[in-house]
């Protein structure tokens, strides 16, 4: 089985992030299609509809929200409007319809992604794993540390603990290219530095 995971364009002439749209098996109506952050309007909306994104059902059953900036966010109305897709996030804002909590399991397509509560970033800021495609989206967190230099919040060294956890093959960020090589080794160094500045014992 293999997840299909869709970058979709983002609106150029805003400033807006990397939507995510993650498709099920064709004929499958339990599957859910799922777009992980939406973006700032209803650009990517046009782009869905131009895709095959399965038989018999809805487009987008479902948005999750790595944080509630409205860079990721803001367009939850015109989604809710146009395919009554239904909301996660893991703090509560407009249009939320249920919250996240650290370790849950949530299906999206025909897999299941892992919440990892993230802060530093924002409060609410979370990643998605996925275990089947050892594929990690990322939102805002910060993954790419070069220098051990700068100061950083105790909650975001353990969050980055937290995603060394995992083996994370590919990354789906929030405002990079989708990142498929070196990801793992990008993460361990990103730890060290962290470490080196004395924010992990």
């Amino acid at each position: 089985m293999t997840v299909k995971i869709i970058p979709l364009l983002k609106n150029d002439k805003k400033y807006s992030c990397y939507s995510y749209l993650i498709l099920g098996d064709w004929n499958r109506i339990e599957d859910l299609n799922t777009i992980i952050d939406p973006g700032i309007d209803d650009f990517v909306i046009n782009e869905i509809e131009r895709l095959s994104t399965g038989f018999g059902k809805v487009p987008v059953a479902q948005i999750i929200l790595t944080h509630n900036h409205f860079d990721h966010a803001q367009s939850i109305q015109a989604f809710k409007d146009k395919y009554k897709a239904r909301v996660f996030a893991f703090s509560d804002g407009p249009g939320v319809d249920e919250l996240l909590t650290d370790g849950q399991i949530v299906k999206a397509g025909d897999d299941v992604l892992e919440v990892l509560h993230t802060p530093g970033h924002s409060s609410d800021s979370i990643c998605l794993y996925s275990p089947l495609e050892k594929a990690l989206f990322s939102g805002d967190t910060r993954l790419s540390i070069t220098t051990p230099e700068g100061r950083y919040a105790p909650e975001y060294a353990e969050a980055l603990i937290k995603i060394a956890c995992r083996d994370v093959q590919r990354i789906y960020s929030g405002h990079d290219e989708p990142k498929k090589t070196g990801c793992q080794e990008m993460i361990f160094k990103t730890l060290g530095n962290v470490k080196s500045y004395g924010h992990i014992p």
